[in-house]
């Protein structure tokens, strides 16, 4: 039976949330009521992706254990991700299930970061957006298996959550706070796998600078690194 008083709670504020910053709270307000240890908004990977931090839009999980993730190229081995293209069914995961049965070194290398960030097990919903992608919110942590009348409550306040994000997504785009046209240069010359001090010798620049044009480019298309960055440079079409 679905919890009407905490889904009540959250879903206002879920609805309420007109800004990343407002959808940031009202996600952890959700994680915290579930028990769950991290969440995330995400779009759902295609099979030529590689890096998970590019696909993340909000994220509490920990930045090492992204860098770590993408370093090995685990998104090729997630026996999570085949399932997550193949159905918008809620589709839970454990730890225990991962390497069942196989002891191919990657898997348990996969294992062992999972182990080493406390990453137990978890559910993902997905949903398709007005852009014709589908996204997902995931739950991760220590905590077991949700049962079926939480998984039904979850999955609701997921589909909220995704709403306010296409809302959010879909304001004109003065809201990103639009590049410099240095920037931009930077940005793109980024994209194209130039370090700093490559782009500053081609710019006549300083990779200090180049470092410093970057950071404001994060921080005004409200990103965590680099790759996400470029990543949405592009599907913003900021750069080609």
């Amino acid at each position: 039976m679905i919890n009407t008083g905490r889904q009540t709670l959250l879903t206002g504020e879920l609805a309420a949330a007109k800004s990343r910053e407002a959808l940031r709270v009202a996600l952890s307000s959700v994680r915290q009521s579930f028990g769950y240890d991290h969440v995330s908004l995400q779009r759902i990977p295609s099979e030529q992706d590689r890096s998970l931090s590019s696909l993340m839009y909000e994220t509490t999980l920990p930045a090492m254990f992204l860098r770590d993730f993408d370093r090995s190229q685990m998104l090729t081995i997630c026996p999570l991700m085949p399932r997550l293209r193949r159905s918008i069914l809620p589709q839970m995961w454990t730890l225990a299930e991962i390497g069942e049965g196989d002891a191919k070194p990657s898997l348990l290398d996969f294992r062992e970061l999972l182990t080493r960030h406390e990453l137990q097990g978890g559910i993902v919903f997905s949903h398709m957006l007005s852009d014709g992608q589908r996204y997902a919110v995931r739950f991760d942590g220590t905590r077991t298996a949700l049962p079926q009348n939480e998984v039904n409550e979850l999955s609701l306040l997921s589909q909220h959550a995704l709403d306010a994000f296409n809302q959010i997504q879909i304001v004109p785009d003065q809201q990103h706070n639009p590049l410099s046209a240095r920037e931009l240069e930077v940005v793109s010359w980024t994209a194209q796998g130039k370090t700093s001090v490559e782009i500053g010798q081609i710019l006549t620049l300083s990779d200090h600078t180049v470092n410093a044009y970057l950071t404001n480019a994060i921080r005004k298309l409200d990103c965590v690194n680099r790759t996400q960055l470029v990543a949405k440079a592009l599907r913003l079409k900021l750069i080609a």
